[in-house]
């Protein structure tokens, strides 16, 4: 017979190994923390997993890969010191897909581009407030003061 009890977001999570999951990622999110602040170039790489004592951390040009092969062994340390213990290696693979990432987003657009509000747009919606209903004129009033701000 089932129990059709309500059960805690908690208790779900546990029945469905999901916590385990979320644990493994907070893991490896503070993992790529650790390594980014002892790596020049953080953008260029990040770590993909850790299993068995040996760390992946992915690169996105071979060049990267060549440079954190050379700082290999000063990170071993540092990251044995503060959080891995029994870390053993540092497997460094190259990901294209990495750059590609990091293109989009020095490529992105702004949403929404904020244009500074000229003294003569200031004066052109005081105008309109001056004949407008009291809810548009507050809201116009206010834009206007928008340009007051900014000139200071």
């Amino acid at each position: 017979m089932r129990d059709h009890r309500p059960q805690t977001t908690g208790d779900i999570l546990e029945e469905t190994g999901l916590n385990n999951i979320q644990q493994r990622a907070i893991a490896l999110s503070q993992l790529n923390k650790a390594v980014k602040q002892h790596v020049n170039g953080t953008e260029h790489c990040r770590v993909s997993n850790y299993r068995q004592g040996i760390l992946i951390i992915e690169t996105a040009s071979a060049a990267w890969s060549m440079r954190l092969n050379y700082e290999r062994h000063q990170l071993i340390m540092k990251l044995r010191e503060k959080l891995l213990p029994k870390l053993q290696d540092i497997e460094i693979k190259v990901n294209p897909a990495l750059a590609a990432i990091q293109e989009q987003k020095q490529n992105k657009i702004p949403d929404i581009v904020q244009k500074p509000i000229s003294d003569v747009a200031a004066q052109h919606l005081l105008a309109t407030a001056a004949t407008a209903p009291d809810k548009v004129k507050k809201r116009l009033e206010r834009l206007a003061q928008l340009a007051m701000k900014k000139r200071q």
